[in-house]
């Protein structure tokens, strides 16, 4: 967040830290790509006038 002219406050970006459980970890590339996609697609993400940004980890159980 940063301070506007007026002295409001502003989102400026947002980073979302996501930890994705798949059970085959043979599928990692797989989950990356539709997590991509998602993520391209998301309403909330293509609705605000910030960055979203993503740094998922994907680990198998």
């Amino acid at each position: 967040m940063c301070e506007t002219k007026d002295g409001g406050l502003s989102i400026t970006e947002v980073i979302l830290k996501p930890e994705i459980i798949i059970k085959d970890e043979n599928n990692s590339e797989k989950a990356t790509q539709l997590h991509h996609k998602a993520h391209e697609l998301c309403f909330i993400a293509n609705s605000v006038n910030f960055p979203v940004i993503c740094q998922s980890s994907i680990k198998a159980c």
